[in-house]
């Protein structure tokens, strides 16, 4: 059977097809300038890490700040550790274990004993709180300020799920993140594994609630002084105008007084006036 041969015309709206297509290359591209990109830190060289025994290799994979610290937190992914670097970056600088044992593992407790599987993202609330998705432990876990690392939902089933509830009882897929959403004091979840955005409401004590009333208390007590010094100075500047007046007043009154005295010696000097003022004192 022979072949069959598209047609000329066939060919031709072929070839016009995809030469009309717009190339990639024609897409517009704007430089905004004033930007500079430096290197503050060398991961693919040694570092001198506190609280390893010797020079670590650090795999930074994701980093955030802490709000009341001068440190930045980062995230090695595949060692399975989350570690402190100091502000400024150099490479130098201090860097210190923050949890974690630089190998995969399921464990809570201080950071010398915690162990995370491969997590691959976390979060920092206001009080510095950590929350992680340790995604390979089908858990999300807390890191406190003073490091100590507890289970707050998942991992005991230790399988993937999309479990709602009680926190003990709630499961996760094994491709999840999550971010800190302080207007609600929640965690916001992207559960990816399982297509679903799930919450979990964290407890009051988590979130910042008191930092904000000592803001406000700290507010009114500014107020407070600037209007006592406001009114210190207008004191100063209003004196010599109320002196002056004063003064015109008492002067008038005083004469008065001494005019009204009965003056049976009919002396009508000030000097008599005033012994006849004492006399009748």
């Amino acid at each position: 059977m022979p072949a069959i041969l598209p047609s000329p015309l066939l060919q031709l709206l072929f070839l016009l097809a995809f030469s009309s297509s717009p190339a990639i290359s024609d897409s517009e591209i704007v430089l905004e300038s004033g930007y500079t990109v430096s290197t503050v830190l060398d991961c693919n060289k040694p570092l001198a890490v506190a609280g390893l025994p010797s020079s670590a290799a650090v795999n930074p994979f994701s980093i955030l700040p802490r709000p009341r610290s001068r440190d930045l937190l980062l995230l090695d992914s595949s060692g399975s550790a989350f570690y402190s670097l100091a502000i400024p970056l150099s490479q130098d600088g201090d860097v210190r274990l923050f949890s974690g044992k630089g190998f995969p593992g399921f464990a809570d407790g201080d950071p010398t004993d915690a162990m995370f599987k491969n997590p691959r993202s976390f979060a920092i609330d206001s009080k510095e709180n950590i929350y992680v998705a340790d995604r390979s432990n089908y858990a999300i876990r807390k890191i406190s300020r003073s490091g100590m690392t507890t289970t707050i939902a998942g991992g005991y089933s230790k399988k993937t799920g999309h479990i709602d509830g009680p926190a003990q009882n709630a499961s996760f897929s094994n491709d999840f993140e999550l971010v800190y959403v302080p207007n609600i004091c929640a965690l916001m979840i992207s559960d990816r594994g399982t297509r679903l955005i799930r919450q979990m409401d964290l407890k009051p004590e988590d979130c910042a609630h008191e930092s904000q009333t000592g803001l406000g208390v700290t507010s009114v007590s500014v107020i407070a002084i600037l209007c006592a010094l406001c009114g210190i100075v207008l004191g100063f500047i209003a004196r010599p105008f109320f002196t002056r007046n004063t003064g015109s007043l008492r002067q008038p009154l005083y004469q008065q007084d001494m005019e009204t005295l009965p003056n049976q010696s009919e002396d009508t000097s000030s000097d008599g006036l005033l012994r006849h003022k004492k006399r009748s004192c």
